[in-house]
């Protein structure tokens, strides 16, 4: 069984960065992830979340045009689910 100098459970914001930092001061280091690299905010919270408000926010402007005077007549989004 190998042995470890530090293990690092969970590869959140500080995870990644904290393993670097104790392998450039020579450390044996492990990290531990449960399922995808890089934690919740990352693959499925914060980052995804902002991206689809911004394409959502985009389509809502796009569909208003004509109230600004601009001309998006029949602005359709098809890549963005219409939830009623």
């Amino acid at each position: 069984m190998p042995n470890f100098d530090a293990i690092i459970i969970g590869t959140g914001q500080s995870g990644p960065a904290l393993a670097r930092r104790l392998v450039a001061a020579g450390f044996k280091v492990a990290i531990i992830e449960r399922k995808l690299f890089g934690g919740t905010c990352i693959n499925t919270g914060c980052t995804p979340t902002k991206t689809l408000i911004a394409s959502a926010y985009a389509a809502h402007v796009a569909r208003r045009a004509a109230d600004y005077g601009q001309g998006a007549k029949g602005c359709r989004c098809g890549c963005v689910p219409q939830w009623r």
